[in-house]
């Protein structure tokens, strides 16, 4: 079979049974979680391959024999001390240790945590412009600043110097708190600020926590917590972990990734004939995407799922931020050059170790060097692009109320040159490949221990600043810690469920982004495009493996080679 675009195909009426045999297998359901498209059924064309339940049941087993190993005890007994939480892990070759059950309660981790974590997307310069309007909401004052991080900087100085850094949780403010069994679920809206504080040399430096504050507005059982806060400053920073936790799960993962794609899925398949070279393009990074929501959808993100469960809002407060969320973004804001560019830290200069903005522009040029090339060859100027019908249905559909209803495809919602068709395609395959592995894969290592990172909190956070009768074992932080933190944490059942699923989530690795099955493409000319953007990826994991020798510590979520083509897992 040819490919070729629909103006220039001889045989259009075969495009036309084609894609209306398509449009019956591939119907928009709005009621699953509105106002999101979902498809009413998932095709039996979409469905996990053998190999994929393979490799499936290899981690279910894996799962399975170390926690029948483990000491897990009577599973209502509630664990006495922090380290209770390390022992749901055997090691290898079951499963391995965390890192963070070693570094969880350090203030490094938790900082580095911002830029190389589960979530790298939420933390944002404070310029001297937004300087006001945070401390409006977090009077954090230049005492502050100068005791925690021994500067002389004043917060203005600091910040138009590019030192300043927020991670705002607004979005979870008065989110309707769950419960679990007989405990009330917790979490909080919590700003943290973060200082970049430089060794003297360009490239050398650390983010340091100034401050957290727990919710939106300053009141007097408020405070703003430091270092200095004994036990607090360290509940604190778990209630931080809680919402990143959430911000993470609900939005930069499962929002932003699973099922803002959906509706690119299924244009696709409705508008775009099966010789069609962008349909031919895409469906690769689609594989599997539509079967692993629909198990999502019955079993995370249904009554008694574990979004229900394990997270701390009701599933309808969950859903609904998603939802909410999802709609009232633009699809190009979420383009990686223009999110870095809106949370103000593209520039390396001002903050210049963050290992997620700098892998990713690798990866993102990558893709758009081998698109641009892909696009170029049946695409000989602008007129093609709105020559294109099939392509411009598929526009249509993605905007519509009807269809997929993505707001912000463009600026002016058309695809009528080049730029803009290649702007549109590389974005998706960044999510599909790239940014769905960089909010994927980090789970387990950062959240299946769950004090780094808890699902939800489990008593009230804290009020005042003072722990008198706290005193930090320098020896033996844990234990000294444990009285006070362990009633905050997800009890025995919940961590083994938090274990289970973020496991589950990143078990195996089912292909390799840049590689395809040959059949995928059978046009020629495509192969030599094909080798140029593999040898392309594997200059960038040289680079990154580098890197890697150079940082505090190693990013690998990614490095090529362990990128996925699809969001399939």
């Amino acid at each position: 079979m040819t490919t070729l675009l629909p103006q220039n195909d001889p045989n259009p009426q075969r495009r036309q049974q084609f894609l209306q045999r398509q449009r019956y297998f591939y119907r928009y359901n709005f009621t699953y979680l509105p106002p999101l498209p979902f498809p009413d059924e998932v095709p039996d064309s979409e469905g996990f391959s053998a190999k994929y339940y393979g490799e499936q049941f290899k981690g279910i087993t894996k799962l399975g024999l170390n926690l029948g190993a483990a000491k897990l005890d009577d599973l209502l007994d509630p664990f006495d001390n922090l380290d209770d939480y390390e022992k749901l892990f055997l090691g290898e070759p079951l499963l391995r240790k965390p890192f963070t059950s070693k570094t969880f309660l350090l203030d490094k981790e938790f900082a580095h945590q911002r830029i190389a974590g589960a979530n790298p997307l939420i933390i944002e310069r404070v310029d001297p412009a937004k300087l006001r309007d945070m401390l409006q909401k977090f009077p954090v004052t230049d005492a502050i600043l100068q005791q925690v991080v021994d500067t002389e900087e004043t917060l203005a100085s600091a910040a138009a110097k590019g030192q300043l850094y927020l991670t705002d949780y607004a979005l979870l403010e008065g989110m309707k708190l769950g419960s679990y069994k007989h405990w009330q679920k917790f979490v909080t809206a919590p700003l943290a600020l973060f200082y970049w504080q430089s060794t003297g040399f360009a490239d050398r430096g650390c983010l340091v926590p100034v401050a957290i504050q727990l919710y939106q507005k300053p009141r007097s059982d408020n405070p703003i917590f430091t270092r200095f806060d004994g036990a607090n400053w360290f509940i604190a920073k778990t209630f931080v972990q809680i919402a990143d936790g959430t911000y993470h799960e609900l939005l930069a993962h499962l929002g932003f990734t699973h099922l803002v794609i959906v509706p690119f899925i299924l244009a696709t398949a409705r508008q775009l004939a099966d010789n069609h070279p962008l349909g031919i393009l895409l469906r690769p990074h689609f594989q599997f995407t539509l079967a692993i929501n629909d198990l999502a959808r019955t079993q995370l993100i249904n009554p008694g799922g574990f979004i229900e469960k394990i997270l701390p809002g009701t599933l309808k407060a969950s859903l609904s931020l998603v939802g909410k969320s999802i709609e009232e973004s633009q699809f190009q804001d979420f383009a990686l050059p223009n999110q870095l560019k809106r949370r103000g830290v593209e520039d390396s200069n001002l903050l210049p170790d963050y290992p997620y903005r700098d892998d990713a522009y690798l990866l993102w040029s990558a893709i758009e060097k081998f698109v641009t090339s892909y696009v170029n060859l049946y695409y000989k100027n602008d007129g093609d692009v709105v020559k294109d019908y099939e392509l411009q249905e598929w526009v249509e559909e993605l905007t519509s109320p009807d269809g997929g209803r993505v707001k912000g495809l463009t600026d002016d919602g058309k695809i009528d040159n080049l730029e803009k068709l290649i702007a549109a395609i590389v974005q998706i395959i960044f999510i599909c490949g790239p940014q769905h592995a960089a909010v994927n894969y980090p789970q387990y290592d950062y959240g299946a221990f769950a004090p780094n990172i808890p699902a939800a909190g489990y008593a009230a956070p804290p009020t005042q600043k003072d722990n008198p009768d706290f005193h930090l074992d320098l020896s033996n932080p844990i234990k000294s810690l444990s009285p006070y933190l362990l009633k905050f944490l997800p009890p025995k059942e919940q961590a083994i469920s938090q274990l289970t699923i973020l496991y589950l989530l990143t078990s195996f690795q089912y292909n390799r982004l840049g590689y395809y099955d040959r059949r995928d493409f059978q046009d020629a000319k495509v192969q030599p495009l094909i080798t140029a953007f593999q040898q392309n990826l594997h200059i960038i994991e040289d680079r990154i493996n580098l890197r890697n020798t150079k940082r505090s510590q190693p990013y690998t979520f990614l490095k090529p080679s362990l990128i996925p083509n699809s969001i399939n897992l």
